[in-house]
């Protein structure tokens, strides 16, 4: 699932290749962050309609391309494992982030 914000901010629901054990969901997060990131959160725990996971955010860019503040979580279900991903110029992320959120408050697994 994609959505995007009229600011070019997008918000990306997607499984992963493989499933990942729950107790390797920080290790995977870390191995996804792109070398050059900065601003990097501690990973917390989240809840995805009654399922636990992990986020972080992190400030990350490649040469050429502006800035981007991204918040990634990853959650398991029912045998998959789920990445939820804001990317977002930093200056939009306060109001970008608000939208993930109402998505997440609607979530629903069912």
């Amino acid at each position: 699932m994609d959505l995007f914000s009229p600011d070019q901010g997008t918000i990306v629901a997607s499984t992963t290749a493989q499933p990942i054990a729950d107790d390797q969901l920080v290790q995977y997060l870390a191995s996804i962050r792109p070398a050059a990131a900065t601003v990097i959160s501690q990973a917390e725990p989240v809840d995805v309609d009654g399922v636990s996971g992990v986020v972080i955010t992190y400030v990350g860019s490649n040469p050429g391309v502006a800035a981007r503040e991204n918040e990634v979580m990853v959650v398991n279900q029912a045998g998959n494992t789920y990445e939820i991903t804001l990317s977002t110029l930093p200056a939009d992320f306060s109001i970008d982030s608000p939208g993930l959120q109402e998505v997440l408050d609607s979530w629903s697994w069912a």
